[in-house]
C-alpha cells in the first residue's frame, strides 16, 4: 500500500533518539552516541565532570580522579591495575597507553607509557581489553591482534611489545576483555561478534552452525550480513605455550568479562537496538559463561530463543543500552552485598549496574540496582584498585574523558565475611563444573557419569552433561540415546546425536521421537522434542515424505497450545513440513490476539524520564511480536492457503508496518510482505492487489537479447572473480530470461513461478552461496524445490519437481517449457527426494566474464535498478 515503506514511522526509529539530550551519532559498540547539552553549550557553563552532577547509591559517593586532555590523550576506554597498585588506560583511538598513580589526595598523575607498535609505525594504542598477569601488561587491541607488553631492561617502564597468535579483531565488535582465570593460571579472552576466533587447540563447544529450520532473513540495513556462528567468543590462553580452548560462543558484542567471588565467569552482552519491534530482538542482558555454552547469537533474524535445549538463558534481561565494561566487587572495601555484586557499564544511559547474584541451582539469577549514573556519564570501563575503590572511566569514539572512583562512607561494616551458600546450591555448582571437566576431551567415564544427567531439570546441569556427552565418539553412545526409556533424557540425548551424528542416524532418532506422546511432556520437554526434531532435519537431513507425514500427525493435533512459546515452535517444525493446517491454524492465532504485550524491557521506560522519554513515545505503539514472528515464519508456506487467509496475513501485515520499532524494522516488514507475496500463486497475487497495492504482471515487457559469449566451463572461482566490477542492469535482466532462469524462477515480479522466487536473494544470501548455487545446482536442493522421485502403485516412476494440491499432485519436468503431469494421490506409492537438482548445471557456460558479472548483480540486487552495485 502506498506508504508502506515509510512505515507510518515518525523517524527512522526511537533508538536513533535514546539520549535525546544532545546531537545523535553511533557509540564504538554500535549504539546510539549522544553529547550533551552541556558540552553543547561550551566551556563556562557547565562542569560536565563534576562529581555533583553524578549520582549513587546510598552510602557511596563519586569523586573526580582525573580529566584526559582529549587533544594529547585522546578518550579512554580500557582499563586494569597493576599488582603496585597503578592503573593502565588506553586511549581508543591512536594517542597511547599511560599509566595513572592516585596519589593521597585522590588526584591522578599520568604517564606516557611510550611502547611502539612491534609492526606499525607509532606507539601502540587502542586496546578494548587490558590485564596486567605474569609480569606483562597484555594488551588487546582494536582492529589488531593480542599483544604482550614487558620491561626488558628492569627500569619499571614497558618497553616492548610483542604480537602473540592470534587474529586481527574486527574493529568495535571485535577483540576485547582480559581477565585472569580463577586458578590463577591462565587468561580468559573475549571477542564480539566480528571478532574472527583464533585457531584453537582444544574446545569445549564441539560444534555450531546457524541450525535454523527455516530461512533467515540478514539485517534490513545489512548490519553483520554474512557473519556466521560462532559470533561473539570466550577462549582461555595458556600463557605459557599461547595456545587457546574455546570456552564459550553465542554472543553478539560481549565487551567485557569477570569472575565473581565463586570463580563463576560473568559477562554484559549486546543488543542490537536497530531490531526493536522484532520478534528476535534480544535485550542487551547478563550471561553466567560456563564450558560448552552456545548463548546463541545469530546475524539478522537467526538469533535463537533462550529455551532452546542446545542454548541457555540469561542470568538477567537488562534492555536497551550499550554494555561496556564488566568488573566484580571482589576485593573492594564495600559492604558484603557490593562486593558480592558484578558491576555493569552502560555507555547510553550513563549507567553502572550493580547487579546483585542469587545462586540458583548450577546458575544465578540477578537483580538490578543502577549504583552510579549521570547525565551524561558515557562509562566504558572500570577496576577495582588496590584500596578497595572502584575506578571507572567514561569517555569513547572521541568524546572527552575522564577517571573517577566510587568510595564508601556509610556505616555498614566493610571487612571480609564468610558467605555460605546453601547446600544444594554449592552440590548443583560442584556436580556441573565435575562434568564440565568431560568437555572437549575423551574420557572412558564420560558416557557412564554424564548420562544420567541428561535428565536434570537444572538446565545447566544438563547442559553440561550433554557437552561431556557430545565430546565422546559418536558410536560409544548413539544407540543408547535412541533407546532411553525417560522423555526427557531421550530428547536431551536426540539434540546430541543431531549434533555430532550423520544422516545414518536420522531415521532412528526421528522414530524414537515420535514415540514420545506431547500431550504427555512438560513445557520444557515439548519445547525440547520440537528443538530435536528440527536439529535431526537441519543437521541429519531433510525429512522423507513418510517421516513428513508422520511427524505432521504427531504435532499437529496440539496447535494450537496453551503456550505461546510452544506455539512458536510447533509452528516452525509444522511450516518447514508444509503441514496443510498451519496456515489456518495460524491465521486464527492471529487474528484472536488481544492487546500486544509490551516487551519485557517496558519497565524501562520510567528511568527513561531523565533522557527525554523516547523509550515511552516507541511503547505507546508496539507491535504485537508474538504474533508478528509466526506471521513471519509464515512467509515461508507456498501451499495450504485459502485466498480469505491470505488477505488476512497481508492485512495483519499492513497493520503492523504502521506500528514503531527500531531502525531495520521498516525494512523487516518490506522484506516479509516480499517473501510472502513471492510464495504466492499468480492467481492469488492477482487476486489479492487491492491489499497488497502490487501492480502484477509476470511478463517481461523488454527486449531478451542472446548471451554474446565466448562462453567457457565456469568454475566457482573463476565466477566469483569475473562478478567483480560495476555491472550493467539491462543487460542483466536480459540475461536472466536469456539462459532460461526466469522460465522457472520469478524476481522482481517477472518470470515464472515452478521455482522458488529469488527475489529474496539479497535477504537471505551472500555472493559465494548464489553462484556456488548455479555452479553446481545439486549441491545444496530444498526440499521444497528439489526434484523428487515419485513411484506409483503400478510401478511406474515420474521424475520433476512436485506440487503438491490437495488429492492430487503437479509434476513439472526438468524441461521447463513441458507441461506439468497431473497426479492423483492414490495412485502414488512414494515421494522420495532426488539427489539430482531441477535446476541444470552449466548455466554461465555461455556467458562472457562480462555477462557473468552483470547476471549475478542482478540475482543480488533482487532485481533492484536502484540497489548500490549500481551506483558504485
Amino acid at each position: 500500500p502506498k506508504g508502506w515503506e515509510q512505515s507510518a514511522f515518525d523517524d527512522s526509529g526511537w533508538a536513533t533518539k535514546v539520549a535525546s539530550r544532545g546531537s545523535l551519532g553511533k557509540s564504538p559498540w554500535g549504539i546510539p552516541n549522544y553529547t550533551s547539552q552541556r558540552q553543547q553549550d561550551g566551556p563556562g557553563k557547565a562542569d560536565p565532570f563534576d562529581p555533583k552532577n553524578i549520582s549513587s547509591a546510598p552510602g557511596f559517593v563519586v569523586e573526580h580522579v582525573y580529566t584526559v586532555p582529549k587533544d594529547k590523550q585522546g578518550s579512554w576506554v580500557s582499563l586494569t591495575a597493576d599488582p603496585a597498585g597503578r592503573f593502565y588506560a588506553s586511549d581508543q583511538g591512536g594517542k597511547g597507553l599511560f599509566r595513572i598513580t592516585v596519589g593521597k589526595d585522590g588526584k591522578g598523575r599520568v604517564e606516557d607509557v611510550k611502547v611502539n607498535h612491534p609492526v606499525k609505525a607509532g606507539r601502540i594504542s587502542g586496546a578494548q581489553g587490558l590485564l596486567w598477569a605474569f609480569d606483562a601488561l597484555w594488551f588487546h587491541r582494536s582492529g589488531d591482534h593480542l599483544f604482550r607488553l614487558t620491561d626488558t631492561d628492569g627500569d619499571h617502564q614497558l618497553d616492548k611489545a610483542e604480537s602473540i597468535p592470534s587474529e586481527r579483531g574486527g574493529g568495535e565488535h571485535g577483540n576485547h576483555g582480559l581477565i585472569l582465570t580463577e586458578d590463577g593460571k591462565g587468561i580468559y579472552m573475549d571477542g564480539g561478534n566480528h571478532a574472527n576466533l583464533a585457531p584453537v587447540g582444544s574446545s569445549a563447544v564441539q560444534t555450531w552452525q546457524e541450525d535454523l529450520l527455516l530461512p533467515r532473513m540478514w539485517d534490513a540495513n545489512g548490519h553483520a550480513r554474512g557473519r556466521l556462528a560462532p559470533g561473539g567468543w570466550v577462549t582461555r590462553l595458556n600463557p605459557k605455550t599461547l595456545k587457546q580452548h574455546l570456552v564459550s560462543i553465542g554472543y553478539r558484542n560481549q565487551y567485557d568479562i569477570t569472575l565473581n567471588r565463586d570463580g563463576e565467569m560473568f559477562t554484559y552482552d549486546a543488543d542490537m537496538e536497530w531490531d526493536m519491534g522484532s520478534p528476535w530482538y534480544r535485550p542487551t542482558r547478563i550471561n553466567h559463561v560456563v564450558s560448552g555454552s552456545d548463548y546463541g547469537w545469530r546475524s539478522g533474524s537467526g538469533k535463537w530463543p533462550s529455551y532452546y535445549e542446545d542454548s541457555l538463558p540469561p542470568v538477567l534481561d537488562i534492555g536497551p543500552g550499550s554494555p561496556t565494561g564488566v568488573v566484580s566487587g571482589v576485593g573492594a572495601k564495600f559492604p558484603a552485598k557490593y562486593r558480592k555484586a558484578v558491576y555493569a557499564l552502560d555507555w547510553t544511559y550513563g549507567t553502572i549496574h550493580a547487579i546483585h547474584l542469587t545462586p540458583e541451582g548450577a546458575s544465578y539469577t540477578g537483580e538490578r540496582e543502577d549504583f552510579v549514573f549521570g547525565t551524561p556519564l558515557p562509562v566504558t570501563d572500570a577496576a577495582i584498585g588496590k584500596d578497595g575503590m572502584l575506578y571507572f572511566l567514561v569517555g569513547g569514539r572521541g568524546a572527552n574523558s575522564a577517571m573517577f572512583r566510587v568510595r564508601y562512607v556509610g556505616d555498614e561494616p566493610t571487612g571480609r565475611d564468610r558467605v555460605v551458600d546453601a547446600p544444594d546450591v554449592v552440590k548443583a555448582r560442584k556436580l556441573r563444573r565435575k562434568l564440565e571437566r568431560f568437555h572437549g576431551k575423551q574420557n572412558k567415564d564420560a558416557v557412564e557419569e554424564a548420562w544420567p544427567h541428561l535428565a536434570s531439570k537444572d538446565r545447566f546441569i544438563r547442559n553440561a552433561a550433554r557437552v561431556a556427552i557430545e565430546s565422546q565418539p559418536v558410536g560409544q553412545w548413539a544407540e543408547k540415546a535412541a533407546l532411553d526409556p525417560d522423555p526427557q533424557t531421550r530428547i536431551t540425548a536426540i539434540v546430541a546425536l543431531a549434533r555430532m551424528g550423520n544422516e545414518r542416524h536420522r531415521a532412528a532418532a526421528v522414530g524414537q521421537l515420535l514415540e514420545l506422546d506431547p500431550a504427555k511432556l512438560s513445557e520444557g520437554q515439548f519445547l525440547g522434542l520440537l528443538r530435536a526434531y528440527a536439529l535431526c532435519f537441519i543437521r541429519l537431513g531433510a525429512s522423507t515424505d513418510i517421516e513428513r507425514k508422520q511427524v505432521i500427525a504427531r504435532l499437529d493435533p496440539h496447535l494450537p497450545h496453551q503456550s505461546a512459546d510452544v506455539n512458536t515452535e510447533l509452528i516452525r517444525v509444522l511450516t518447514y513440513l508444509r503441514a496443510p493446517s498451519v496456515a489456518g491454524k495460524t491465521m486464527k492465532l492471529i487474528a484472536s490476539r488481544g492487546k500486544p504485550e509490551l516487551p519485557d524491557w517496558a519497565e524501562l521506560a520510567s528511568r527513561n524520564a531523565r533522557y527525554g522519554g523516547s523509550v515511552i513515545k516507541m511503547l505507546n505503539n508496539p507491535p504485537p511480536i508474538r504474533e508478528l514472528n509466526w506471521a513471519f515464519m509464515l512467509r515461508n508456506l507456498k501451499s495450504g492457503w485459502t485466498l480469505d487467509q491470505r488477505r488476512d496475513y497481508f492485512a495483519f501485515l499492513n497493520t503492523v508496518a504502521r506500528t514503531s520499532g527500531g531502525n531495520s524494522f521498516p525494512g523487516f516488514m518490506t522484506n516479509i510482505r516480499e517473501e510472502a507475496l513471492a510464495n504466492c500463486s499468480d492467481a492469488e497475487r492477482s487476486a489479492l492487489a487491492d491489499i497488497t497495492g502490487e501492480d502484477f504482471n509476470p511478463v517481461p515487457d523488454f527486449a531478451i537479447n542472446p548471451p554474446k559469449g565466448p562462453g567457457k566451463e565456469w568454475t566457482l572461482d573463476a565466477a566469483l572473480r569475473a562478478a567483480r566490477g560495476k555491472p550493467n542492469f539491462e543487460e542483466g535482466r536480459s540475461l536472466y530470461f536469456a539462459i532460461g532462469c526466469g522460465a522457472c524462477h520469478r524476481l522482481s515480479g517477472l518470470g515464472g513461478a515452478i521455482g522458488p522466487d529469488l527475489t529474496s536473494i539479497p535477504y537471505k544470501f551472500d555472493e559465494r552461496y548464489l553462484v556456488e548455487a548455479i555452479v553446481d545446482p545439486s549441491k545444496d536442493i530444498s526440499d521444497q524445490y528439489g526434484s523428487s522421485v515419485v513411484t506409483l502403485k503400478n510401478g511406474a516412476t515420474e521424475t520433476g519437481l512436485v506440487i503438491e494440491e490437495g488429492d492430487k499432485i503437479k509434476l513439472y519436468p526438468p524441461d521447463a517449457k513441458a507441461e506439468p503431469t497431473i497426479i492423483a494421490r492414490k495412485d502414488i506409492k512414494s515421494i522420495a527426494q532426488s539427489p539430482v537438482s531441477q535446476m541444470p548445471p552449466g548455466l554461465l557456460n555461455v556467458l562472457n566474464q562480462e555477462e557473468v558479472r552483470d547476471l549475478v548483480a542482478y540475482l543480488m540486487s533482487g532485481g533492484n535498478p536502484k540497489d548500490r552495485r549500481y551506483r558504485r
